[in-house]
């Protein structure tokens, strides 16, 4: 699994300036980002009536609003490293008036110490950052050590191979599906230089076995836009 040229400081990165903008960005960036929230819930319809949710990374919210009207019952925790992101997920909760059932943490995952462990997660766009087969895997075992036995887990990420002719075909389809909404030629490039910096890719194979390690059980992929993919899986007994 290749390194990025350096590590990711997603806390520096997400500063406030991109927390404003997340959301416009982020729609240009994965075109069905908000269909990937409405068939994700399908994941978890089996959960108790009042579930309690994790979200790692956390970023805007953007799950944490989707999966709170669908399930009015449900309790959510949202962690994220960056403080601007958190800051905009607790203005965004607060306005759509889920304050009293979300919780908001800042810091790593690795450093989040619940007082129960939870009924499922999801980790959306986010452990596309973290270099090193290591680091991944201690975000994943976070992940499960955080869960029930049996918990449902979905992760979201940018995933592929970067020595094979498709993956060079989906970033090349993914780029012209950008550039078509209008980005300028500036923007683009400095886009196209983030995900050559800073996204450390891992083929679905390492992803699966990362996540095997972690603990979790036959992971299956039920979407995929571009080189962006998104898996459910459950926490092993």
């Amino acid at each position: 699994m290749p390194q990025s040229r350096g590590a990711f400081d997603a806390a520096a990165h997400f500063d406030e300036a991109s927390a404003t903008r997340y959301d416009r960005r982020i729609r240009s960036f994965c075109p069905s980002y908000d269909a990937l929230h409405y068939i994700m819930a399908a994941w978890f319809e089996h959960l108790p009536e009042r579930a309690e949710f994790l979200s790692a990374g956390a970023g805007t919210g953007a799950e944490i609003l989707a999966l709170g009207r669908r399930f009015p019952f449900w309790r959510f925790t949202a962690v994220d490293v960056s403080r601007d992101m958190s800051n905009a997920c607790r203005d965004r909760v607060v306005a759509a008036g889920m304050a009293d059932r979300t919780a908001c943490f800042h810091g790593r995952l690795q450093e989040f110490r619940p007082a129960t462990p939870f009924d499922a997660a999801s980790s959306i766009f986010v452990s596309h950052f973290i270099a090193g087969w290591n680091e991944k895997l201690a975000y994943f075992r976070a992940v499960s050590s955080l869960l029930k036995p049996g918990g449902t887990f979905v992760l979201a990420d940018l995933f592929g191979d970067r020595a094979s002719r498709e993956f060079g075909s989906l970033l090349e389809a993914w780029l012209v599906s950008y550039a078509s909404q209008g980005v300028e030629t500036r923007e683009l490039e400095k886009d196209r230089a983030h995900i050559d910096d800073d996204i450390a890719f891992a083929s679905e194979s390492e992803l699966l076995d990362l996540l095997n390690e972690a603990g979790f059980d036959a992971p299956i992929r039920f979407y995929q836009t571009f080189l962006f993919g998104c898996w459910a899986m459950t926490k092993r007994h």
